[in-house]
C-alpha cells in the first residue's frame, strides 16, 4: 500500500501518474473525466464500489489546498487495498461495502490553479496569461498563496447559493474582478471547473457529498438553516472522531460554496471538512495526522450508509 507518495507537492502531473498506477494495481477502480479546466487539463474522477448508495468526495477547489488531493488519493488507495485483500478496516468489511456503496472522488477540482501555486508561471502559460496572472497577483510572480483558477475566479464561490450576497461581500473586501482569492466570477458556474463539478453532481445524484478544504480542523454542515435532518448529528459524530469542531462559517465563506449549493439544490447531507491546522499551503509534515483523522471520519460516513 505504497503507491501514493506523501513526500512531495501534489501537482496535476503527480495526480495523473498516481491514477495510472492505482488503475494498474486495482483494475476494479473506474477512472473518468467530468470535463476540462480552462487550460484543457482533465478533471479526473475515480469510482470505488458498485452499490446503489452514493457518496461524492472532492478536493482542491482552492489551489494552495492541494494537500486535500493527496488525502483523497491516499484514502482511495487504502480502501482499494483492503477490498482487494478481503480485509476489514475499523471493523468495516470493505469487500462487502464495495457492493453496497459507490464512492466517487474528484481529487483535484482546480488543476490549473494547483500547478500555478506549486510551479509558478511556466511554459504552459501563454504570454497573455502570464501578463494577466502577474497583474491579478499584485504584480508579483510569487503564487504561493494563490487560491483561484487560471481566470482569477475562486471556484468555491462560483456556485448558485446566495450568489448575489457573495458578490456584495466580495465587493466589501474591495475585490471587483480577477484575483488570487474571493472573486466569485460574473455568474454561477461561469468557470469550466465548477460547471463540470455541478453537472456531474446533478447526474450522479449522491446521497452525501463532502468538499475537502484546508485548514482549521472544522466541519461545516449547514446553509441558511436548510441542512438535512441527519446532517448536524453526523457532523458532530465526525468531529468527535477526528478531533475537529463543528462550526458555522462567517463573512464571505457564508455564500456560493459547493456545499451550500448542494444543500440548496438537493437537500442532502453535505459537508465542508477543513483539514489540518496552520497556514496554507499546509506542510506535508502534517499529512499523517490529517490522513488518520480523515480515514476514521470517512469510515464513519461509510458506516452511516449501513444504518
Amino acid at each position: 500500500m505504497h503507491i501514493i507518495s506523501t513526500t512531495r507537492p501534489y501537482s496535476y502531473e503527480v495526480l495523473q501518474n498516481d491514477i495510472s498506477f492505482l488503475l494498474g494495481e486495482y483494475p476494479f477502480l473506474r477512472s473518468f473525466s467530468i470535463g476540462q479546466s480552462v487550460m484543457g487539463k482533465e478533471i479526473h474522477c475515480l469510482q470505488w464500489g458498485q452499490g446503489e448508495k452514493k457518496l461524492f468526495l472532492n478536493g482542491a477547489h482552492h489551489a494552495m489546498e492541494w494537500i486535500t488531493s493527496l488525502l483523497l488519493m491516499k484514502l482511495l488507495e487504502t480502501l482499494s487495498y483492503h477490498h482487494n485483500n478481503h480485509t476489514a478496516i475499523g471493523m468495516l468489511n470493505l469487500h462487502e461495502m464495495f457492493h453496497d456503496l459507490s464512492i466517487v472522488m474528484c481529487p483535484m477540482v482546480n488543476p490549473d490553479g494547483v500547478n500555478l501555486q506549486i510551479h509558478g508561471l511556466g511554459n504552459e502559460h501563454t504570454p497573455l496569461q502570464k501578463t494577466r496572472l502577474k497583474a491579478w497577483n499584485g504584480d508579483s510572480t510569487n503564487f504561493s498563496t494563490w487560491q483561484a483558477n487560471i481566470n482569477g475566479v475562486d471556484l468555491n464561490h462560483n456556485y448558485d447559493a446566495d450568489f448575489e450576497k457573495g458578490l456584495f461581500a466580495q465587493h466589501q473586501l474591495g475585490i471587483y474582478g480577477p484575483a488570487p482569492t474571493r472573486n466569485s466570477g460574473n455568474e454561477p458556474e461561469s468557470e469550466p471547473e465548477s460547471k463540470a463539478l455541478a453537472e456531474f453532481t446533478r447526474s450522479f445524484r449522491p446521497h452525501i457529498a463532502v468538499a475537502y478544504h484546508s485548514q482549521g480542523k472544522e466541519i461545516y454542515f449547514d446553509f441558511n438553516q436548510k441542512a438535512a435532518k441527519t446532517s448536524q448529528k453526523l457532523a458532530e459524530e465526525l468531529a468527535e472522531i477526528g478531533g475537529y469542531t463543528v462550526e458555522q462559517p462567517g463573512g464571505m465563506a457564508d455564500f456560493s460554496g459547493y456545499k451550500d449549493w448542494v444543500i440548496t439544490e438537493f437537500g442532502i447531507p453535505a459537508f465542508t471538512i477543513e483539514v489540518g491546522m496552520g497556514k496554507n499551503p499546509l506542510p506535508l509534515s502534517q499529512f499523517d495526522e490529517i490522513y488518520e483523522d480523515n480515514l476514521n471520519m470517512l469510515l464513519h460516513i461509510m458506516r452511516f450508509f449501513k444504518s
